[in-house]
């Protein structure tokens, strides 16, 4: 049986969610195409996401499709379509065979549609694009001029008549009827077809064909229909296209492992992972990996809520696996023994969120039962890290974003009775090291002199990154070398202001031992070494905290109001430009602290119509400097 998974991308409300619908029904599984403004889709199925009308998670189909007399089965991964959730993105696209990125006619390419095309193009997945709405906006020509610049290259439109839907042509099923251009462009990737194509002397449909299949599966031809998800006009062409081109995918020379796209808590059946095997497996069976043997027992098909137990699984199928002790699964890895996650070969390296709240359970008989709920937050979406404060004994809960926290702390209250109080959203403030070169001479001594640290020459410096290193110039014993790590490790976790020290390294250049009659006392070194780093610290570090990218569409009416708030917060503004229906397009950068809250102030100035995109990182090439 032949299999394809892909996934469908777009910016927020750009009807990604509606195309899926649409795609189900067509295929005959659900009766009627649901909406997101009744909650009845078959993908959102969260409270929050029915509340919300937005994807918070990837949702997995499989439908059968006949194209040409031959049956195909698509599996579909339906994305959430924010920002801050944009890690199940980039957790499934080794997996992704093709992707489809829907666009909103009549508009630019958006800052998610972008950001997802850039990904798709570093790791190489076939995009097809679908130009959505057009039963609304017929132009679409700022989507293609946008997809060019973005592409490197012009992509195809692959159908005609967009003026009046209901005889728009798709080059699938009627070439004939389009121009040379369309056929010369599909071919232009190729020398060999465009020398075909010379000798034939004609347009030839036969060799654009072949070079749609071949171009758009090895991401040289990128092909762009268009339609309406909401009345359903051009999704059974799309389909079509989807099976065409899954005859000629371009597979994987690597035919072994099992990549872990999601995990997910059913009520009934517990925890389970979804799975994409590059391979063709019959269970129970005992996988090599360079680990050791994995043992899978049994396994389950892809049939939306139902676990329906499978003997089989084929290549590039997706099927379920319940949760087992000796397995180790993590979104975006391979399936590994549980063993080997132990001795610290599954690390998985996350971003650092810079958004963080803190939790404290109104009983502290409840704080185990908040605990639970955040630890199966947390195990379903890895980008959810918990922490408990020695100190204060709360709970820290860090996300990517400020809706993926609201999100998150929503979803672990959900049917629960018990109370939780919640503080507001901190952003998370750091310090980087600013000089180049900070040279410090430390000794420090006690009990009239009795007694020292010896004399240790360093210099303090800044790093290109944000790392924190240490370096030994000269030959130290392992008692002294120690005892100065652990003071630098300890100096950088608290600067002048008071925040981790990012950036900085210390270059130890000289070490004598006491002079004769003095003790050597390393508890002392670490002293020494603590007082010279603050020294060293003291108007040297900048205070630093999460960039924020602003991308801004409101009515030119509300430009004034929205720009007035950005300069109360001190944003930059970059540059506003006019579109077309008098809506005007902001971008701006500001401190991730001076952009709380802005999304739900932006409502309120505009009246509901402004919507706003953030992005926000902390890198050390982006990052805000604070006042103090």
């Amino acid at each position: 049986m032949n299999y394809s998974t892909i996934g469908i991308f777009a910016h927020i409300d750009s009807g990604k969610t509606t195309l899926t619908e649409q795609i189900l029904f067509k295929a005959g599984l659900i009766s009627a195409a649901g909406n997101i403004e009744d909650g009845t889709t078959e993908s959102d199925t969260l409270v929050e996401e029915i509340e919300r009308g937005i994807s918070i998670r990837s949702s997995f189909h499989q439908i059968q499709w006949a194209f040409h007399g031959k049956d195909y089965q698509l599996q579909f991964v339906d994305t959430p379509g924010h920002i801050d959730f944009r890690n199940q993105i980039t957790d499934i696209l080794p997996a992704i065979e093709l992707a489809v990125i829907v666009l909103e006619a009549g508009s630019l390419v958006q800052s998610q549609a972008r950001l997802i095309i850039e990904e798709c193009s570093l790791q190489k997945v076939p995009m097809i694009f679908f130009i959505n709405k057009l039963d609304k906006h017929s132009d679409y020509l700022d989507n293609l001029i946008d997809l060019e610049e973005i592409l490197g290259k012009p992509p195809v439109v692959l159908f005609q008549g967009e003026d009046n839907l209901e005889k728009i042509t798709y080059f699938l099923k009627e070439p004939e009827t389009f121009p040379l251009s369309v056929a010369t462009e599909l071919i232009r990737w190729s020398d060999d077809l465009l020398i075909s194509s010379w000798a034939e002397g004609s347009k030839n449909t036969e060799l654009g064909m072949q070079g749609l299949i071949e171009g758009t599966n090895l991401s040289l031809v990128f092909p762009v229909y268009g339609g309406s998800a909401k009345t359903g006009i051009g999704v059974s062409e799309l389909l079509d296209l989807l099976c065409l081109l899954s005859e000629k995918k371009v597979t994987s020379q690597d035919t072994s492992g099992q990549f872990v796209l999601a995990r997910r808590i059913h009520p009934d059946n517990g925890r389970y992972s979804v799975i994409y095997t590059k391979q063709e497996i019959t269970f129970p069976v005992e996988l090599d990996t360079p680990e050791g043997v994995c043992r899978i027992p049994l396994a389950y098909r892809l049939a939306n809520e139902e676990f329906i137990s499978t003997s089989h699984v084929d290549r590039s199928m997706l099927y379920i696996l319940p949760d087992m002790p000796t397995l180790h699964c993590v979104p975006g890895k391979y399936i590994m023994s549980h063993l080997l996650a132990l001795s610290g070969g599954a690390k998985q390296v996350l971003t650092a969120s810079p958004f963080l709240v803190n939790l404290e359970a109104e009983q502290t008989s409840e704080k185990e039962f908040w605990l639970k709920r955040l630890g199966d937050l947390s195990w379903e979406d890895p980008s959810y890290v918990t922490r408990e404060n020695p100190e204060t004994g709360q709970i820290e809960l860090s996300g990517r974003g400020e809706l993926h926290l609201e999100i998150g702390i929503r979803r672990i209250q959900e049917n629960a009775k018990k109370k939780l109080h919640i503080s507001a959203i901190n952003i998370a403030r750091f310090e980087r090291f600013k000089k180049m070169a900070h040279k410090v001479a430390l000794e420090h001594r006690a009990f009239e002199d009795s007694k020292s640290s010896g004399t240790l020459t360093a210099l303090l410096e800044d790093t290109a990154d944000f790392s924190k290193q240490i370096a030994f110039e000269v030959s130290l014993s392992e008692e002294v070398k120690n005892s100065i790590e652990t003071a630098f490790y300890e100096s950088a976790s608290a600067g002048f202001f008071g925040y981790d020290v990012l950036g900085v390294r210390l270059r130890v250049v000289a070490f004598e031992m006491p002079l004769s009659g003095m003790e050597f006392v390393p508890s002392l070194l670490k002293v020494a070494v603590n007082i010279g780093m603050k020294e060293g610290f003291h108007e040297n570090t900048l205070l630093i905290g999460p960039m924020t990218e602003l991308e801004i569409l409101v009515d030119v009416a509300h430009v004034g109001v929205v720009l007035s708030e950005l300069n109360r917060r001190s944003a930059k503004i970059h540059s506003v430009d006019e579109e077309r229906s008098g809506k005007s397009r902001l971008k701006a950068t500001a401190s991730a602290e001076n952009m709380l809250g802005f999304s739900g102030a932006l409502r309120n100035m505009t009246k509901g119509i402004g919507i706003s995109w953030e992005r926000t990182a902390l890198t050390s090439e982006i990052y805000a400097v604070l006042k103090e």
